[in-house]
């Protein structure tokens, strides 16, 4: 949560040039370094509690993801040397304990001392699922973001291999679609498919491959990322512009719930679908579900977006807040940068 704050003001100063979002990206990455960053360790904290002490110290690789991720828009946006090397050294930390030299990819989860731990803490379901979709995902938008500013050799071959690990070992080839959950040699562990990450990786592979500036990467990409938001177009995109949350092929449950994240990369992804390959109906997608999320998703009366709705709009009970541990303007935030430098492109 406090990484993505650092990220969202952060990006927003970039892309803005507003000072405002400069003190907030200031205040987000200071309190970000003084409570979460562990100097012995080279890792950041799970959890701090409201004195800014660590409650605990567990290494939660997608949350350490999202630290890479702040540290390095926050050193594009402001220049900052200081931002840049503690990404750095949490790369070198990630590389060193949590990269599978075997089978390649990055494990879920370690204790205080880097020492795996795949049961310990995770987006995970079962002892079994020792990689996830999700953690990977968030990985590859983060070294991404890394290699705009450190553009060393070791950073371009980490960033190229980690894209090729997406599309060869989590995109399943046949239904493109992710896999959920793997074990540490990749084979799945659960059927279901979640529309969201999937519209949402079909941009931030492209983007990755864009920002390598490689061609062979580009070109098998393309192909993959394109058939993913396809998938999502034809299976889950509702009359009404939005996009549904999961679904198991298995026993067929669907999960009908509007969450903001997913909308907010619903339009995101069709409409790189769409710079991609001229197609209107990606277009379409793209500005329906714009629609649905200002007539549904965002609060003009008091701002910021509901968190959860119903098959009509309503605001699903649970979900009332709409801030908590996992919401904070970080997708719909990009949501709106994305739009504005694809429009301005």
């Amino acid at each position: 949560l406090n990484a993505r704050l650092i990220w969202t003001f952060a990006s927003a100063y970039r892309v803005l040039g507003d000072e405002k979002y400069r003190k907030m990206a200031d205040r987000a990455y200071d309190y970000f370094v003084q409570h979460f960053w562990d100097a012995e360790h080279n890792a950041c904290n799970t959890y701090v509690d409201e004195f800014g002490n660590p409650t605990d110290k567990h290494r939660y690789i997608y949350g350490n993801a999202f630290a890479v991720y702040g540290f390095s828009e926050y050193a594009r946006a402001t220049g900052s040397k200081e931002a840049l090397e503690y990404a750095q050294k949490l790369v070198a930390s990630l590389e060193k304990y949590v990269y599978d030299p075997v089978y390649k990819g990055y494990f879920e989860s370690c204790k205080e001392d880097w020492t795996v731990d795949p049961w310990t803490r995770g987006v995970n379901r079962l002892p079994s699922d020792q990689k996830t979709m999700n953690t990977h995902l968030h990985m590859i938008e983060a070294y991404t973001c890394l290699l705009r500013t450190d553009k060393s050799k070791f950073m371009q071959n980490k960033v190229r291999e980690h894209l090729y690990v997406m599309l060869n070992k989590i995109v399943d080839h046949d239904i493109h679609h992710y896999f959920y959950f793997q074990d540490r040699a990749w084979k799945p562990t659960t059927p279901e498919i979640s529309f969201g990450h999937d519209i949402e990786g079909s941009w931030l592979m492209m983007e990755t491959a864009e920002v390598l500036g490689d061609k062979a990467a580009e070109e098998k990409a393309a192909p993959r990322c394109l058939a993913m938001a396809k998938a999502c177009l034809e299976q889950a995109i509702l009359p009404d512009g939005s996009m549904l949350y999961e679904y198991n092929p298995v026993t067929r449950h669907l999960n009908t719930n509007r969450s903001w994240w997913v909308q907010a990369e619903t339009v995101v992804g069709f409409l790189n679908a769409w710079q991609m390959s001229g197609e209107g109906a990606f277009l379409d997608a793209s500005l329906n579900c714009f629609e649905y999320i200002d007539r549904f998703v965002v609060d003009h009366e008091y701002g910021e977006w509901f968190t959860m709705l119903g098959n009509s709009g309503e605001v699903l009970s649970g979900y009332e807040s709409k801030i908590d541990g996992w919401k904070c303007p970080y997708h719909n935030a990009r949501m709106c940068f994305e739009i504005l430098e694809r429009y301005e492109k």
